[in-house]
């Protein structure tokens, strides 16, 4: 007997499936627990590519945050007390004519805090080409390290710091391949929310 399928519930389980085992083809890459979160994107911001983190630094008074939208990560973060860290784009804007982003609602991959995990290339290659040098860093709190020039098309890099930032860096290192020069990191929970006072 011959079972057929429906090919449109197979094409929507691929999709998924192939979704959850590798959200982003960008800078980073989230695995692992997680939840996709929609951010609002502000009107006129850097074109915002799948991979890149987002994040929004306007802080709250009395509980009412003073902007509610999200835009491209352009600084070095996440730290915590700083960012409000958005997660990782699971797909690229939509953008004007300049190439600016038009108002809008993105997917953030957000890692569930300390379990997680979000790939990324180190900083430095030849600072993880041993697993020596890995084990020496493993536990460090660090962050992205942003280069807005640095990828090969001369738009924005991100990548791992390879070496300890401050007790505020968001992420933790916990395991990486030397043979890649990927490290992978947990985020902490607090940066999903700007300091408390």
């Amino acid at each position: 007997m011959l079972l057929l399928r429906r090919p449109s519930i197979d094409l929507k389980y691929h999709r998924i499936n192939s979704l959850i085992k590798t959200i982003m083809r960008g800078d980073l890459t989230v695995m692992g627990p997680q939840a996709a979160i929609p951010r609002r994107i502000v009107s006129g911001g850097t074109a915002i590519e799948a991979g890149e983190p987002i994040d929004n630094q306007a802080s709250s008074s009395s509980g009412a945050a003073a902007a509610n939208v999200y835009a491209l990560t352009n600084a070095d973060g996440p730290i915590v007390g700083t960012d409000r860290w958005g997660g990782v784009a699971m797909a690229n804007s939509l953008n004007a004519a300049a190439g600016t982003t038009n108002a809008q609602e993105l997917q953030g991959a957000c890692p569930i805090p300390g379990v997680g995990r979000i790939r990324g290339k180190a900083e430095t290659a030849g600072n993880v080409d041993t697993l020596a040098e890995i084990i020496l860093i493993t536990g460090d709190f660090v962050l992205f390290d942003y280069n807005s020039t640095g990828a090969s098309d001369g738009g924005e890099l991100y990548t791992i710091h390879d070496d300890a930032s401050a007790d505020t860096s968001g992420l933790e290192i916990i395991e990486g391949n030397p043979a890649t020069s990927t490290l992978d990191v947990t985020v902490a929970a607090t940066v999903y929310r700007f300091d408390v006072t």
